[in-house]
């Protein structure tokens, strides 16, 4: 799929669950958003987030979170990283930065690899992938090309500013704050 006209709306993303998700081997887009039928209002979820418009899903039912990009593998991206490994995904991250205000357990198994990147303990990461099932939904768009790819992804963050997405949005600095006093403080792991 190219980034013409004819790419879908991201508020008309066909919406599932991360874990139930058909996710392919191929390039594209994707986007989390919270789950309004389970959490009404992100405060709900526990989530403090800066206050910024959230575009609503044509469903009714999801408030748009995150904006990224798999330049190869949309599969790989979403199962391997955004869904296990701390490390290695920005939204983890950010989702423990605005998870933290309201629940300081969510430091609980968290330091710094020797990149300075936080990491999880096994169980901590399991916890953060189960708050994910529970409060999250998933869509993406296949794209044709990694232009296409960058294009689309950079498309819809100007357009829609996603409350977790840092880089390309007017609340970014914020969220840098917030996560930097989430590292604050964590020790070191090798």
């Amino acid at each position: 799929m190219s980034t013409s006209p004819t790419a879908p709306a991201l508020a008309e993303l066909p919406l599932s669950t991360p874990l139930q998700a058909g996710i392919h081997h191929s390039r594209g887009v994707y986007s989390w958003w919270l789950d309004t039928a389970r959490s009404p209002t992100p405060e709900a979820a526990g989530l403090q987030l800066p206050a910024v418009p959230r575009l609503r899903h044509s469903s009714g039912t999801a408030e748009l979170l995150y904006v990224g990009r798999a330049r190869r593998d949309l599969r790989r991206r979403i199962a391997g990283q955004h869904l296990q490994r701390t490390r290695s995904s920005a939204l983890r991250r950010t989702l423990l930065a605005v998870l933290l205000p309201g629940d300081p357990s969510w430091r609980d198994g968290a330091a710094l690899d020797g990149r300075d990147r936080v990491v999880l303990d096994e169980a901590h990461e399991q916890r953060l992938t189960a708050w994910m099932q529970e409060h999250l939904l998933l869509g993406w768009a296949g794209c044709g090309t990694k232009d296409d790819v960058d294009a689309l992804e950079q498309r819809w963050v100007a357009a829609h500013q996603p409350v977790l997405n840092t880089e390309g949005t007017g609340h970014g600095r914020e969220l840098t704050e917030l996560k930097r006093v989430y590292r604050q403080g964590l020790p070191a792991r090798s």
